[in-house]
């Protein structure tokens, strides 16, 4: 029997985030509960204490209780939740805790050179600054406190508890040298804490795995805690996806039989493309293969967190977790709710909106035609320091993909040893796949054995899962090339050498490969971005590299711009092995990604297209239209349309950073939130008939407005059309039953 989290859930984090509780005496239970159900929340999401070590309910032994709380606070939203159907899911184990700071100092995270580390940022001038938000380390006794607050919050009946994200990082500069963190260490495994990042030095890696371990194993023991208690309760854990490095998809990857749900915080999302945070839901969906995931959309803008952002924005945001296969959640801060309620009625319509479709969610699963490998240990090992270097080539091909409405989901690294799992996916991407284990070579040999297709980048597979370079292509039987050495130029080209479909409409016969450097402090170009693997290609070479006629340009100032072409060389860039694979020698999503330009994108949708054929559903829409694509049991097809046109979206963050010995002409830290969505016309939806009942008779309808849509059969496809998106749509096909 499925438990209770399972079903599709509608979520409001109320925070009480506040140094003096400024609004604590004006807030109780009843108007809590009154704000959930207003707002159309099934769960309600509270922390058993604040950041300063407040406690929200009586009789606790972690700390003292809030002195502006009144009454039992969490027992009573509990109670009142439960008479009026909501649960209450209490948030625990939050590493900022300044009340634990001050009693026991010793207890706090400290780097490698004794100073406390920080939850929060702070500017480097401000040398005399007090730590509000201390990292209390889980290996000093506080641990045994997060326990207690485990203990205590199940003797208040609560629905689930919600364990924050343990800031454990492996990061030189947030790592933890405590006196309790180095003891565990050398008799864990006989040596001490290394104080640098030597890579090639076992014992840092070591370290660096073993903090992994450390908040895995927690994890863990917490886990069992609440299910010896109450088999009932949740148990749901505080990743984030999108921030610190991406280090806490690893836990979840690591950590996720310890789990029933993970709550993926997005607060990147206002500074993020349109599409972040569906794309955080798969990528937190894979690291928990399958498990129920929420992602959040803040009723605030940026991190002005007394400020409401627009609704739409905040409507659109929510709209991508559903539409992703996640459930929905928001988050307000008690000040937002006080000063900016003017909103919650145009936010409660996506609620609405969820609770309308609740029939077309349960069960649904997004229809699989591209995996791209997402490896933790590429980002980790390879990526060290600045893993973007390796993510931008990940993000690059799935929004390549999302803009082509090709159906992409990711694929842990755990998970390429499974067969049955591959096996779901026409194509898998190893999107610069530098460092993968033999088990995964072996399963990625039986998937393209049994007939998937393999698209592969740069140095893929050239190294084992802690980076040790392998001499060759771990796959360079399936991939048909073999590696020579590297080319380091800074720029360089890829010449087309003969037709193929893979440059259909692609008007260009030769492309560039490379970027100038945003920073331009250290470097004129951004790293890697003009580099090739030099191959031998047993496969058909349809594209050569090309060399540059200098090391930069000088037809823009300080050498920005990139040198003209020079000649040809015999260097395959594009190679097809016997069409069940494509491999390309250079960094091609992470130029998308990058430059947006759209031969990038091109190329990679016809490498798919080449080797898979079309998706089994086709959507023809504008790039900025998300589509997501769901089946269910039977021949139940749901796409979700979520229209992204945005005329006012402003995203200034990170541009002009370039070195100028004059100041800017006016700031780059502009971040405008939606404000309009233009409405598209004549969208067309296609589904192949071997998807359905072969009756010819089909029901085809939009269940938000109980419309009918007609259709038109042909011999291979159903072909539908939406004559107008607004902000957001869902089309069900389905046989007539």
């Amino acid at each position: 029997m499925s438990k209770w989290w399972e079903r599709p859930l509608r979520i409001l984090q109320f925070n009480i985030e506040d140094r003096y509780g400024t609004y604590l005496g004006s807030l109780n239970s009843r108007k809590i509960i009154d704000l959930a159900l207003k707002v159309g929340a099934n769960v309600l999401v509270v922390f058993a204490r604040d950041p300063w070590g407040r406690v929200f309910y009586e009789g606790s032994r972690i700390g003292p209780k809030h002195p502006k709380v009144k009454g039992d606070f969490i027992k009573e939203l509990v109670n009142e939740g439960s008479k009026r159907g909501v649960r209450v899911v209490v948030m625990v184990g939050h590493t900022a805790n300044k009340y634990v700071y001050e009693k026991h100092s010793d207890w706090a995270q400290v780097n490698v050179r004794g100073e406390v580390v920080l939850l929060e940022h702070v500017p480097y001038a401000e040398n005399a600054y007090t730590p509000e938000w201390p990292q209390i380390c889980i290996n000093s006794p506080y641990y045994e406190m997060i326990k207690e607050e485990v203990k205590e919050v199940l003797k208040l009946k609560v629905g689930g508890v919600f364990l924050d994200s343990f800031r454990y990082q492996p990061d030189i500069e947030r790592a933890c040298y405590c006196k309790w963190c180095q003891v565990r260490f050398k008799k864990e495994l006989g040596y001490d804490m290394p104080a640098k990042p030597e890579w090639s030095d076992s014992r840092w890696r070591s370290l660096w795995k073993w903090r992994y371990k450390v908040v895995v194993e927690k994890i863990k023991e917490l886990y069992k805690l609440v299910k010896s208690s109450n088999d009932e309760v949740m148990f749901m854990y505080n990743s984030h996806p999108g921030g610190w490095a991406g280090r806490t998809n690893k836990v979840v990857e690591e950590g996720r039989d310890f789990m029933d749900f993970i709550f993926a915080e997005c607060s990147e999302a206002d500074h993020q493309p349109p599409g972040f945070i569906a794309e955080m839901v798969k990528l937190t969906k894979a690291m928990a293969k399958g498990k129920p995931v929420a992602a959040s959309r803040n009723y605030f803008h940026m991190y002005r967190t007394v400020e409401a952002s627009t609704s739409l924005a905040i409507r659109q945001g929510l709209r991508e977790s559903m539409i992703a296969g996640g459930n929905l959640w928001l988050l307000m801060f008690s000040s937002t709710y006080v000063q900016s309620p003017y909103i919650i009625d145009e936010v409660s319509k996506v609620f609405k909106e969820h609770e309308k479709l609740e029939e077309f969610l349960v069960g649904a699963e997004g229809l699989k035609h591209v995996g791209i490998v997402v490896s933790n240990s590429t980002r980790d090992f390879y990526g060290r320091d600045e893993p973007h270097h390796y993510v931008d080539e990940v993000r690059g091909f799935y929004y390549a993909l999302t803009h082509e409405h090709i159906p992409v989901n990711f694929i842990a690294e755990r998970d390429l040893s499974d067969s049955d799992y591959l096996s779901r996916y026409r194509v898998i991407v190893l999107a610069n796949s530098v460092c993968l284990s033999d088990d995964a070579l072996e399963g990625l040999r039986r998937y393209v054995g049994s007939g998937g297709k393999l698209i592969a980048t740069f140095l893929s597979s050239t190294a084992d899962e802690e980076c040790t370079f392998r001499g060759d292509f771990g796959l360079h039987d399936i991939m048909g090339v073999k590696l020579k050495g590297i080319s380091k130029s800074s720029w360089s080209y890829v010449v087309k050498v003969k037709e193929h479909p893979i440059f259909e409409n692609v008007k260009e016969s030769m492309f560039l490969c490379g970027d100038m450097s945003y920073e331009f402090t250290y470097s004129r170009t951004a790293p890697f971005l003009g580099w090739h693997a030099l191959v031998d290609a047993q496969g058909d070479v349809v594209a050569i590299i090309g060399e540059a006629n200098d090391e930069w340009g000088y037809e823009y100032t300080l050498g920005r711009s990139p040198p003209m072409f020079s000649h040809k060389t015999d260097s395959p860039a594009i190679v097809l092995n016997d069409a069940k694979s494509m491999y390309f020698t250079f960094q091609l999503g992470r130029h998308y990604w990058r430059l947006g330009l759209p031969l990038y994108r091109r190329i990679i949708a016809n490498a798919v297209y080449h080797l898979s054929g079309h998706p089994d559903v086709i959507v023809d829409a504008p790039e900025t239209v998300i589509s997501e694509v769901h089946r269910q049991k039977g021949d139940r097809v749901i796409v979700h349309l979520l229209n992204t046109t945005y005329n006012q979206r402003i995203l200034a963050i990170g541009i002009g950073k370039t070195k100028q010995p004059l100041p800017p002409y006016s700031s780059n830290e502009a971040v405008h939130s939606v404000r309009t969505v233009i409405p598209i016309q004549g969208i067309t939806i296609k589904v192949r008939l071997r998807n359905l009942t072969h009756d010819g008779k089909y029901n085809v309808f939009l269940p938000l407005s109980n419309r009918k849509l007609n259709y038109e059969l042909s011999k291979e496809f159903l072909t539908t059309r939406l004559d107008v998106l607004k902000e957001y749509e869902v089309v069900v096909i389905e046989s007539r039953r």
